[in-house]
């Protein structure tokens, strides 16, 4: 009974959607072309003939197309005939024609209503809109759509001339069209007297040949929304069957309202040329704005030497491996900066490292002589492990702990602090490096809406912005750069990130020297956990390997921890575990206006 009343329920909301919910465009398709073309019958209707070419980049059950019409015009033709029983209104002669591109061929999809697939096509009147649906199933590739249809009452019959005002091209459509032609012909050739202006937010251009008897706008691109609008005066003769007559005179007035048009277009055009005259100069002077950034950090900390004058230090740090971290990378310790404290902790005695079967986990133990003066591996042992000690894979297990990201973040926070306590940073000069950097980067983010804004309203001065964008590009580099070289060290600050640094040489470069020569294996006991804080741990191990085979083979220190590799196992495990919950901590035209014909809003899509 369940699976009865689900039945049920599925199609009720797929009946509701169909009748009730708004027609979404899933399909992914691009409009390449859209050839219109309008006949002017005698009696004043237009015989339309709309070529569509659709490109498809995947599946497509079909198209549909909207003619939006004023009060009291129809739709009509000659050869099918439907009739609205509600308003009597009889909407005749419309056809749909699909040609697929690729193959050539050619259908002829038939009036039906009632189905929805397969090559038919639905035709309802809404108001006074007008709506084709055609079911057509496409794959991918480009298919041409062909609509034609009348529409009556389309022209307006003066005692001096005949008014066409007409947008051939609707502002329905929510994609851009390329290559448009809109084709206005008439009946006879060589008028008397014709007239034509177009309406349209993008440049183009327009034809009126009086001898040919017709009106021809072309458009490269159309952008989305935008209608395409075509105003005409011709003679009464060639709609002598114009049942839409009005008394009085309409061809000085359309001309008057064009120029003022015209006019209203130019001095659009001037105020939006000068706005972008203003707009460039002021995006050239916008690296002024980084001025503040080289006027504050004249005032700097001490300067820290190049590696190549620094060279080899052979000295232990007096400082921690997470301080020598930081000290070098200018960021937040990570989970291998945490391992080399863990190894420090092992030189002294304070854990023992037991390595679990074929080394691939290692279990971490107090020692009596535990200090517990690093709060997070006091988490650590109490909250993943029983205590008393905690295991890789445990580690792993305790993925997504909040409170071991909480305690991470803590100690992130306390070691960078703890180089303003110890008087390696200053902390005014940090405070102004952080709002120099957050200034700069304001401003260049700034500075990127201001160049997409540019690219896509800029026409007249598009030659200059190229320049300037580089320009603009190269203050914000040299901004960065003058932050890269400002020092928030001390005078401290300056020798111990120099002494990390030639630490930190040395141990990259080692195999160009002998270790002997600098102290025997209880020195590199101490040298180990800055060797994994800087992420040279292997290189490290495989020269010591070298070097003193016999001497770590006896040694547990080197057995148990170091020869398995437990210091990357830990690194990667906790890193894991931070990251599955809140991630590691990372680094510190013509114109718009209108001369108000119908069939706005007029458009389509695909779906």
């Amino acid at each position: 009974m369940k699976r009865k009343y689900l039945w049920v329920l599925a199609l009720f909301l797929a009946s509701f959607s169909a009748a009730f919910l708004p027609e979404k465009v899933f399909a992914d398709y691009d409009l390449t072309k859209m050839d219109v073309t309008a006949i002017v019958n005698s009696d004043g209707s237009l015989s339309m003939t709309r070529n569509i070419v659709y490109d498809f980049d995947d599946s497509a059950n079909g198209v549909y197309y909207t003619q939006n019409l004023a009060s009291g015009q129809k739709v009509s033709g000659q050869s099918v005939e439907v009739k609205d029983l509600a308003s009597g209104q009889k909407v005749s002669g419309q056809s749909v024609e699909v040609k697929d591109l690729a193959s050539g061929k050619t259908v002829k999809p038939a009036l039906n209503n009632q189905a929805d697939s397969g090559n038919v096509y639905h035709f309802n009147k809404d108001g006074n809109s007008y709506k084709f649906k055609v079911y057509h199933h496409v794959d991918d590739g480009k298919v041409q759509v062909v609509y034609r249809y009348k529409i009556s009452g389309a022209v307006d019959s003066y005692e001096d001339a005949s008014e066409l005002n007409f947008k051939i091209v609707g502002d329905g459509w929510d994609k851009e069209i390329s290559n448009v032609t809109a084709t206005v012909r008439f009946q006879d050739k060589k008028l008397s007297f014709l007239k034509g202006w177009a309406h349209v937010n993008a440049n183009g251009h327009l034809t009126v040949d009086k001898e040919k008897g017709l009106v021809k706008a072309e458009v490269a691109t159309l952008p989305e929304a935008t209608f395409l609008e075509l105003h005409l005066l011709f003679p009464n003769s060639l709609v002598s069957q114009n049942k839409k007559q009005h008394s009085g005179e309409i061809a000085a007035k359309v001309v008057d309202q064009e120029k003022a048009l015209a006019k209203e277009t130019a001095a659009k055009k001037a105020r939006h040329n000068v706005y972008e005259l203003i707009g460039l100069a002021l995006f050239a002077l916008s690296p002024l704005l980084y001025l503040p950034v080289f006027i504050k950090s004249r005032k700097s900390g001490s300067p820290v030497k190049a590696k190549k004058e620094i060279g080899h230090n052979f000295e232990i740090p007096a400082f921690s491996p997470t301080t020598a971290q930081i000290l070098v990378t200018k960021k937040k310790p990570d989970g291998k900066a945490l391992a080399g404290e863990i190894a420090l902790r092992a030189g002294r005695g304070e854990i023992t490292i037991k390595a679990g079967k074929k080394g691939k986990n290692f279990t971490y133990v107090k020692t009596s002589k535990y200090k517990g003066d690093l709060p997070l591996l006091n988490r650590l042992f109490n909250k993943v492990g029983n205590g008393q000690s905690f295991s890789n894979k445990d580690l792993k297990q305790y993925r997504g702990s909040q409170e071991i990201t909480s305690s991470y973040k803590s100690w992130q926070e306390d070691s960078q602090k703890a180089l303003i306590k110890e008087g390696y940073i200053d902390q005014n000069l940090q405070d102004r490096e952080e709002l120099l950097s957050l200034y700069t980067f304001g401003v260049m983010f700034v500075s990127v809406a201001a160049m997409v804004v540019c690219f896509f309203l800029y026409d007249k001065y598009t030659f200059w912005l190229l320049p300037a964008i580089l320009w603009v590009l190269a203050a914000f580099g040299l901004a960065c750069l003058r932050l890269h070289h400002f020092s928030d060290l001390t005078e401290k600050g300056a020798r111990a990130t120099e002494q990390a640094l030639g630490f930190e040489a040395m141990l990259d470069d080692i195999g160009q020297f002998k270790l002997r020569d600098i102290g025997e294996l209880t020195l590199w006991e101490q040298v180990m956990p800055y060797a994994i804080a800087f992420g040279l741990a292997k290189k490290v191990l495989k020269q010591l390997k070298l070097e003193f085979p016999e001497e770590i083979a006896a040694d547990p220190y080197w057995t148990y921890y170091y020869a398995g590799a437990s210091y990357g196992a830990f690194a990667s495990s906790f890193d894991e575990a931070i990251s599955s919950s809140a991630g590691l901590g990372g680094n510190f035209s013509a114109s718009s206006a209108s001369s108000g014909g119908f069939g706005g809003g007029s458009g389509g899509g695909a779906f």
